[in-house]
């Protein structure tokens, strides 16, 4: 899944983000103008790693990186929501004993809110592992400033940022299964608590 070089001028913002030392936010913010097709995500970690250490292009790096915070924002969504569920029940059982399909709700819920905030941790350590790295990279490249939109298509990193950017790629893609599977659970979850409390407002 080659990149689009009309996305050529973002990542070359996100380029001199990194090269500016710039936060891992604010680096992920330019990175979040990236257009990646969600559903080609095992596509995308199977072609950069077929890739000789001498071809891994920077653009694809880049689109790893904004298909796994893609992933993670459309489970954000869901994560507020089964959260506010929660509090919901929470709120309804205050002043009475939780039936027993309130009971097992509350702890499916609890499970699967600490599930996504593990997954959260481990994407932020991944985030900042990689950036750390390419920032790394940029820092030992000696014609980085002469990077533009017409170049960054050719810009590829070297064998030794590779070597370290590797298995923070396992990282990435331990999150971006696990993201997969978390959806659609919360999605069932929160249809379930919802039946729960209509039920528990109309007693």
């Amino acid at each position: 899944m080659s990149p689009s070089p009309d996305q050529d001028p973002i990542f070359l913002s996100v380029a001199r983000e990194i090269q500016g030392s710039a936060s891992t936010g604010r680096v992920l913010e330019k990175v979040s103008g990236l257009s990646v097709d969600g559903s080609k995500g095992e596509e995308l970690f199977s072609e950069i790693r077929n890739k000789k250490e001498t071809a891994w292009d920077f653009r694809s790096v880049a689109l790893l990186i904004r298909l796994i915070q893609q992933n993670r924002q459309s489970v954000s969504h869901s994560y507020e929501e089964a959260m506010a569920r929660y509090s919901k029940v929470n709120t309804l059982t205050a002043k009475r004993k939780a039936n027993e399909e309130e009971v097992r709700l509350k702890q499916t819920l609890t499970d699967y809110i600490l599930k996504i905030e593990s997954n959260f941790e481990k994407n932020d350590r991944a985030d900042e592992s990689i950036l750390k790295e390419i920032t790394r990279f940029f820092d030992g490249l000696e014609s980085a400033e002469k990077l533009s939109e017409a170049n960054i298509s050719s810009l590829n990193l070297s064998p030794k940022s590779v070597s370290q950017i590797q298995p923070i790629l396992d990282k990435y893609e331990e999150c971006f299964q696990e993201y997969s599977k978390l959806k659609p659970v919360l999605g069932r979850l929160i249809r379930i608590a919802d039946y729960i409390i209509e039920d528990a407002e109309g007693l």
